[in-house]
Protein backbone atom coordinates (compact mmCIF):
# COMPACT_ATOMS: atom_id res chain seq x y z
CA UNK A 1 0.00 0.00 0.00
CA UNK A 2 1.29 3.47 -1.26
CA UNK A 3 0.73 6.07 1.55
CA UNK A 4 1.29 9.80 1.09
CA UNK A 5 0.52 12.97 2.97
CA UNK A 6 -1.84 15.24 1.45
CA UNK A 7 -1.02 19.03 1.82
CA UNK A 8 -4.33 20.23 3.42
CA UNK A 9 -5.25 23.76 2.68
CA UNK A 10 -7.22 25.87 4.42
CA UNK A 11 -6.84 27.04 8.58
CA UNK A 12 -7.79 25.52 11.80
CA UNK A 13 -10.26 26.37 14.33
CA UNK A 14 -7.43 27.58 16.53
CA UNK A 15 -6.36 30.17 13.84
CA UNK A 16 -9.56 31.68 12.99
CA UNK A 17 -10.32 32.38 16.77
CA UNK A 18 -6.95 33.45 17.19
CA UNK A 19 -7.45 36.05 13.52
CA UNK A 20 -10.90 36.98 14.86
CA UNK A 21 -10.13 38.13 18.25
CA UNK A 22 -6.99 39.95 16.86
CA UNK A 23 -9.05 42.02 14.37
CA UNK A 24 -11.49 42.51 17.34
CA UNK A 25 -9.08 44.85 19.19
CA UNK A 26 -7.83 46.28 16.25
CA UNK A 27 -11.26 47.14 15.32
CA UNK A 28 -12.30 48.55 18.86
CA UNK A 29 -9.42 50.47 19.10
CA UNK A 30 -9.95 51.99 15.47
CA UNK A 31 -13.38 52.95 16.84
CA UNK A 32 -12.03 54.86 19.74
CA UNK A 33 -9.07 56.42 18.05
CA UNK A 34 -11.96 58.08 15.49
CA UNK A 35 -14.07 59.58 18.31
CA UNK A 36 -11.79 60.78 20.36
CA UNK A 37 -10.57 62.85 16.53
CA UNK A 38 -13.65 63.36 16.12
CA UNK A 39 -14.39 64.99 19.60
CA UNK A 40 -11.71 67.12 19.48
CA UNK A 41 -12.99 68.30 15.54
CA UNK A 42 -15.40 68.90 17.05
CA UNK A 43 -14.14 71.12 19.79
CA UNK A 44 -12.10 73.01 17.59
CA UNK A 45 -14.66 73.92 14.80
CA UNK A 46 -17.22 75.25 18.01
CA UNK A 47 -14.17 77.12 19.28
CA UNK A 48 -13.24 78.64 15.46
CA UNK A 49 -16.95 79.89 15.20
CA UNK A 50 -17.17 81.78 18.23
CA UNK A 51 -13.56 83.10 17.67
CA UNK A 52 -15.27 84.42 13.98
CA UNK A 53 -18.23 86.08 15.80
CA UNK A 54 -16.50 87.66 18.25
CA UNK A 55 -14.18 89.04 15.73
CA UNK A 56 -16.67 90.08 13.25
CA UNK A 57 -18.90 91.83 16.21
CA UNK A 58 -15.69 93.80 17.38
CA UNK A 59 -14.85 94.76 13.53
CA UNK A 60 -18.51 95.91 12.78
CA UNK A 61 -18.31 98.14 16.23
CA UNK A 62 -15.07 99.18 15.06
CA UNK A 63 -16.02 100.21 11.79
CA UNK A 64 -18.94 102.20 12.75
CA UNK A 65 -16.55 103.87 15.91
CA UNK A 66 -14.43 105.04 13.43
CA UNK A 67 -17.26 106.63 10.72
CA UNK A 68 -19.01 108.41 13.87
CA UNK A 69 -18.79 111.77 14.46
CA UNK A 70 -19.35 111.40 18.61
CA UNK A 71 -20.36 109.20 20.99
CA UNK A 72 -23.85 109.74 23.38
CA UNK A 73 -24.19 107.47 25.49
CA UNK A 74 -21.61 104.87 26.93
CA UNK A 75 -21.47 102.19 30.02
CA UNK A 76 -19.02 101.98 32.48
CA UNK A 77 -15.93 99.84 32.13
CA UNK A 78 -16.80 97.74 34.69
CA UNK A 79 -20.06 96.63 32.61
CA UNK A 80 -19.59 93.69 31.46
CA UNK A 81 -22.80 94.09 29.96
CA UNK A 82 -22.12 96.95 28.29
CA UNK A 83 -24.37 99.10 25.32
CA UNK A 84 -22.66 101.87 23.21
CA UNK A 85 -24.40 104.56 21.32
CA UNK A 86 -22.86 106.92 18.24
CA UNK A 87 -24.33 109.62 16.18
CA UNK A 88 -23.19 108.92 12.69
CA UNK A 89 -22.36 112.13 9.93
CA UNK A 90 -25.71 111.96 8.62
CA UNK A 91 -27.74 112.34 11.93
CA UNK A 92 -28.45 108.93 12.31
CA UNK A 93 -27.73 106.99 15.28
CA UNK A 94 -26.04 103.25 15.70
CA UNK A 95 -26.75 101.77 19.24
CA UNK A 96 -24.98 97.91 20.15
CA UNK A 97 -26.22 96.03 23.66
CA UNK A 98 -25.17 93.19 25.00
CA UNK A 99 -27.66 91.39 26.60
CA UNK A 100 -25.79 88.96 29.51
CA UNK A 101 -28.87 86.27 29.86
CA UNK A 102 -28.61 85.27 26.83
CA UNK A 103 -24.78 86.03 25.32
CA UNK A 104 -25.89 87.74 22.52
CA UNK A 105 -24.76 91.58 20.87
CA UNK A 106 -27.21 93.05 19.35
CA UNK A 107 -27.25 96.08 16.77
CA UNK A 108 -29.33 98.54 15.76
CA UNK A 109 -30.13 102.11 14.17
CA UNK A 110 -32.87 103.26 16.90
CA UNK A 111 -33.08 100.42 18.95
CA UNK A 112 -30.66 97.49 19.20
CA UNK A 113 -32.79 94.91 18.41
CA UNK A 114 -31.02 93.13 15.46
CA UNK A 115 -28.85 90.08 16.31
CA UNK A 116 -24.90 90.80 15.65
CA UNK A 117 -23.24 87.89 17.62
CA UNK A 118 -24.02 84.86 19.81
CA UNK A 119 -22.14 83.16 22.28
CA UNK A 120 -20.43 86.54 23.90
CA UNK A 121 -20.67 86.07 27.52
CA UNK A 122 -18.99 89.62 28.28
CA UNK A 123 -18.59 93.21 25.90
CA UNK A 124 -17.31 96.06 27.43
CA UNK A 125 -17.44 99.86 25.77
CA UNK A 126 -14.86 101.76 27.11
CA UNK A 127 -14.96 105.55 26.32
CA UNK A 128 -10.98 107.16 25.98
CA UNK A 129 -10.21 110.93 26.41
CA UNK A 130 -8.33 112.31 23.88
CA UNK A 131 -4.71 110.81 25.48
CA UNK A 132 -5.99 107.53 24.75
CA UNK A 133 -5.17 106.55 28.02
CA UNK A 134 -7.51 107.98 31.04
CA UNK A 135 -11.05 106.45 30.63
CA UNK A 136 -14.08 108.51 30.76
CA UNK A 137 -18.16 107.96 30.51
CA UNK A 138 -18.82 111.66 29.40
CA UNK A 139 -19.91 111.50 25.72
CA UNK A 140 -18.57 114.99 25.33
CA UNK A 141 -14.86 113.92 26.26
CA UNK A 142 -14.69 110.50 24.68
CA UNK A 143 -11.98 110.93 21.30
CA UNK A 144 -11.86 107.05 21.58
CA UNK A 145 -13.97 103.84 22.17
CA UNK A 146 -11.97 100.96 23.22
CA UNK A 147 -14.74 97.36 22.72
CA UNK A 148 -13.88 93.85 24.93
CA UNK A 149 -15.24 90.77 23.33
CA UNK A 150 -15.56 88.09 25.41
CA UNK A 151 -16.63 84.42 25.04
CA UNK A 152 -16.55 80.83 26.22
CA UNK A 153 -14.90 78.06 24.52
CA UNK A 154 -16.39 74.79 25.93
CA UNK A 155 -13.58 71.99 27.25
CA UNK A 156 -13.97 68.69 28.65
CA UNK A 157 -12.93 69.95 32.30
CA UNK A 158 -15.20 72.88 32.09
CA UNK A 159 -14.89 76.48 29.78
CA UNK A 160 -12.11 78.92 29.05
CA UNK A 161 -12.85 82.52 28.24
CA UNK A 162 -10.62 84.18 25.75
CA UNK A 163 -10.86 87.90 24.75
CA UNK A 164 -10.28 89.90 22.00
CA UNK A 165 -10.18 93.56 22.50
CA UNK A 166 -9.64 97.00 19.38
CA UNK A 167 -9.38 100.37 20.17
CA UNK A 168 -10.95 103.05 17.35
CA UNK A 169 -10.61 106.69 17.01
CA UNK A 170 -13.51 108.79 16.28
CA UNK A 171 -13.68 110.56 12.79
CA UNK A 172 -14.72 113.86 14.18
CA UNK A 173 -13.31 115.03 17.23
Amino acid sequence: MNRTNQCRAGFTLVEMIAATAMLAVLTTSSFALVRTANDAWRRHRDDSQSRREAIAALQHVVRRVRQATQVTAISTAADTSGFLTLQMADGTSALWDHVGGVSQVLYGTTTANNLLAENISQANFIGLTASGLAQTTDPAKIHAVRCQVTYAMSRPTGSVNETVSCTAWLRAW
